[in-house]
This record gives structure tokens, C-alpha cells and sequence, in this order.
């Protein structure tokens, strides 16, 4: 299966229409069948397009797009499902922030060929500048079909914190489609900590995509990456594509017989200990 991670850089979003045509321009130029696009893309776009006013900070931009009611986020949704619909793939539509019940998430969507939303996946741990904004966590990790695998979706800052990888792997995840977004210049080491390590732990494949740009004062830099268990990627680098913070998108193929060969040969899952992911542990 062909998978893409695209960067959003050169993205014309001073309309929803230009946006559209590039974004279909890279989809169809990458021939994935799925895709990811990374954290505040709803918010880049809001932005551009005037429907959500710029604070005079981040935190104060976040703010205004939580405040902003659901209107944007619902029209900012409504475009990736059709562009999953004409483009005929899974498209993983960047982050947005939902209220429900007066609480805010950091939300991730994820739409089918169909243009059907088939996830729709919180954040499950935040930073200490999102609990200053008034976020709330996610309670449940999510798996989804995706052409026969199943998939979950991983949230900004859920990427740094173990134990949403094993979470998932032990719901029997195959892939992860993370969105996104490290703060300032390129640094390989924080990426690194985050879904490269949590795919060596639990043997996975895992795509992801990461913001590049500014919004606002704060700027934005990472590599888009599509990430496999060392053993079964050239020189055991672990990548099987990767990008710079201005490569538009990357591409990669799966190839799941070599995920279910290494993890005949070296059942990583097996050897852990029961008793220490007890659900009642968690209560």
C-alpha cells in the first residue's frame, strides 16, 4: 500500500480554493492510497482564509479558534472529506479544536474513499500550555479499517508519550497516521523521541506528517517521515521516506509480509508482562 505525508509547504491558503488545488495537485501526484496532513492545518487555513482571527501570540491564536465556534472547524472538515471523496483515498485531515459540552479538544479526523468520516481521534495528553488554554484529553484510542489494516490516528504532543504506541499495539494497531508540529528549527532529536521510537517499541508502521511554516510569531520545522521497525527498513535507519521541512510531501510503499515477518521472528508483544498492563492498573 502507497502512503504520503505532506508538509502543507507552498500551500497557497489565502482561499479554500486555492488551497483545494494544490493540496489535490500533491494527492494526485503522490498516488497514495492515504495520506496525512499535519497539526493546525485548520488553523494555517483559518487563518489565511480571514475565518479565524489572529491573536498576538500562538496562545492567544489557539484561543480565538476555540472560541470561534464550530462553524469554520465543520466547513474546514467538510473540504477534506470531499477531497477523500474525489481523490478516492484516506485522507487524515490535520488537527482541529472541537467543543463539546464546554470543553475543548485538539481533534484529529480521518475520512475514507468515500468521504465518510471513519475516525475521529482526541488528544490524550496535553502540555502544559494546552492546559493553560483550557484544553481537555481524549479517553480513548481508536482503531479503524484501513484497506484491511488497522489504523489509529495520533494527535500533536501524543507522539512523545509512550504509552498512546503501546496502547495502540496492543489493540492490535498496524499503522499510525500521526499529525503534527514541533516549534522552531529543524532538530532531528525531538522528532526521533516521539513515533520513530514508538515504532521500534511495537512493531508498526507509522506515517507523519509535521507542520512547516508560522503561524503568527511562532515558527514550525520538522521532517515528514514514514517510519518501520529498523530490521525491515534500508540500513536499518528505521525511515522508509523522509522529507525536509520543505519537501512538499514524501511517499513510501508497506510491504506487509516483512511488518508480519519480523514479528514472527521477534515477537516483540509476547514478551511483555501481562501484569503490568492490567486494565485495572488504569482505573
Amino acid at each position: 500500500m502507497r502512503v504520503a505525508a505532506l508538509s502543507l509547504h507552498g500551500i497557497r491558503m489565502d482561499s479554500s480554493k486555492h488551497y483545494r488545488s494544490d493540496l489535490t495537485d500533491l494527492l494526485q501526484k503522490s498516488n497514495a492510497a492515504a495520506a496525512v496532513i499535519p497539526a493546525f492545518s485548520s488553523l494555517a487555513l483559518g487563518l489565511g482564509t480571514g475565518r479565524i482571527s489572529a491573536g498576538a501570540s500562538f496562545a492567544e491564536t489557539v484561543r480565538a479558534a476555540a472560541d470561534s465556534g464550530s462553524d469554520w472547524q465543520e466547513e474546514f472538515l467538510a473540504l477534506h472529506s470531499e477531497l477523500a471523496r474525489d481523490n478516492g483515498l484516506f485522507l487524515t485531515a490535520g488537527t482541529v479544536y472541537e467543543r463539546e459540552n464546554d470543553r475543548i479538544y485538539h481533534t484529529l479526523c480521518c475520512f475514507d474513499p468515500a468521504g465518510n468520516l471513519c475516525c475521529r481521534q482526541r488528544q490524550t495528553h496535553l502540555t502544559r500550555f494546552e492546559r493553560e488554554q483550557g484544553l481537555s484529553r481524549g479517553e480513548e484510542l481508536i482503531l479503524f479499517d484501513l484497506h484491511g489494516l488497522q489504523a489509529g490516528l495520533v494527535v500533536g504532543i501524543d507522539a512523545r508519550h509512550p504509552e498512546v504506541g503501546r496502547g495502540f499495539a496492543l489493540l492490535g494497531a498496524d499503522i499510525l497516521l500521526h499529525s503534527g508540529a514541533l516549534k522552531g528549527e529543524l532538530n532531528c532529536w525531538p522528532q526521533a523521541a516521539g513515533m520513530w521510537a514508538q515504532v521500534q517499541q511495537n512493531q508498526f508502521w507509522a506515517v507523519e506528517a509535521l507542520f512547516c511554516g508560522r503561524i503568527g510569531r511562532t515558527d514550525f520545522a520538522a521532517d515528514s517521515a514514514v517510519i518501520g521497525p529498523c530490521e525491515i527498513t534500508p540500513g536499518q535507519s528505521g525511515y522508509l521516506a523522509r522529507g525536509y521541512p520543505h519537501t512538499p510531501f514524501i511517499c513510501a510503499n508497506l510491504e506487509m509480509e516483512d511488518l508480519y515477518r519480523i514479528r514472527r521472528d521477534y515477537p516483540l508483544l509476547k514478551m511483555l508482562n501481562p501484569q503490568a498492563y492490567r486494565e485495572d492498573l488504569f482505573v
